[in-house]
């Protein structure tokens, strides 16, 4: 499809939206969502320009300290991090890989591993897989364990107690962190643990607790996003899961400030994230560079000088998110930041 096709196409859409009520363009959304898909994207890549770069190395200096600091446990998100970004600096990468390899060998092993919650197994799993390990083999040459059987095991239990008692074990934003892990690791889709989603989202103003959780929704999109791209599913489970990531994403748009805040600023470069991903739908009340800007001063500001307030950040401005751990990226392992950086 060439630009001038994409042009009319996308003025259709809206033509359409303009003469349909707000609960048919619902639907009309819906029925596009494959349609679009399969055109790519209608709008830039929603990440920062090369001259705003120097935002994005200092969310790197903060991951970097943090992997230099070998008095406190290495921290999974810290090396996702480190592997997200198109800079590199290979000693700090490797050494950290290796502490981290030991890490979760110890706590598997010591029996730390069955008191692990699934966010944190989950996220393991996501580190190595962006270090091109196979996460169900992680050996130190003594020991070997399976993490991504580690994470099926407390899925299932997720899904047992949320089937019986109607709450999970934890929460959903980690159940939904553990579930986009799998998806990743291809493992079978849980069918009955995604209707059980859909209908929360479906039937439920609040679908994840007493409020509405910015972060819990956007990481529920990205998970439902990765299932949805799977060739595994029937028309009526496919059609679910683009239900449920629909109505998420237009709730996530009634929470957004003018400013271009979700909920919060550390809620923000998550939903960014899950927007990212869904470009091609053009809502239109979503300003990826208003959000990028707005992040960018934040940052300036030291609003995200810890890890956990960097990493979403890190990749909203780099125009990824956490479905791309894994992908043929994972196998840069040159130096490419700045000597001075790198001698940091």
């Amino acid at each position: 499809m060439d630009p001038a096709e994409r042009e009319q196409l996308t003025l259709a859409v809206r033509f359409i939206g303009q003469i349909l009520d707000e609960e048919a363009m619902s639907i009309f959304r819906v029925i596009t969502f494959v349609f679009l898909s399969a055109f790519g994207r209608f709008t830039e890549q929603c990440s920062v320009s090369e001259s705003e770069q120097a935002a994005v190395d200092t969310l790197m200096q903060v991951l970097q300290k943090s992997a230099e600091d070998n008095s406190v446990d290495p921290d999974p998100t810290t090396y996702l991090g480190l592997r997200s970004t198109h800079r590199h600096d290979q000693r700090v990468e490797e050494h950290f890989l290796e502490r981290l390899k030991a890490d979760a060998i110890r706590k598997v092993i010591q029996g730390i591993g069955s008191d692990l919650p699934s966010g944190s197994a989950a996220l393991y799993v996501l580190a190595f897989r962006a270090g091109c390990l196979d996460p169900s083999s992680i050996s130190d040459g003594q020991a070997q364990i399976n993490l991504v059987k580690i994470l099926g095991e407390k899925f299932n239990m997720e899904y047992q107690n949320l089937a019986s008692q109607g709450h999970p074990l934890t929460d959903f934003y980690q159940i939904s962190l553990a579930m986009l892990a799998l998806c990743i690791e291809k493992q079978p889709v849980q069918i009955p643990f995604v209707d059980k989603i859909y209908s929360r989202v479906m039937s439920h103003k609040d679908p994840f607790g007493e409020h509405f959780l910015i972060d819990t929704a956007s990481m529920t999109v990205l998970a439902l996003t990765c299932i949805h791209h799977r060739n595994d599913l029937d028309t009526m489970e496919r059609r679910h899961i683009e239900q449920a990531i629909m109505l998420l994403l237009r709730q996530l748009l009634s929470y957004q400030e003018m400013n271009g805040t979700f909920g919060t600023i550390y809620n923000t470069g998550l939903a960014v994230q899950a927007f990212t991903e869904h470009e091609k739908l053009e809502f239109s009340l979503f300003r990826c560079p208003k959000n990028l800007q707005l992040l960018v001063s934040e940052i300036y500001k030291g609003s995200f000088n810890t890890v956990h307030k960097a990493f979403p950040v890190l990749l909203a401005l780099e125009g990824k998110s956490l479905l791309h751990v894994g992908d043929p990226s994972c196998h840069s392992r040159w130096d490419n930041l700045p000597e001075d950086e790198n001698e940091k």
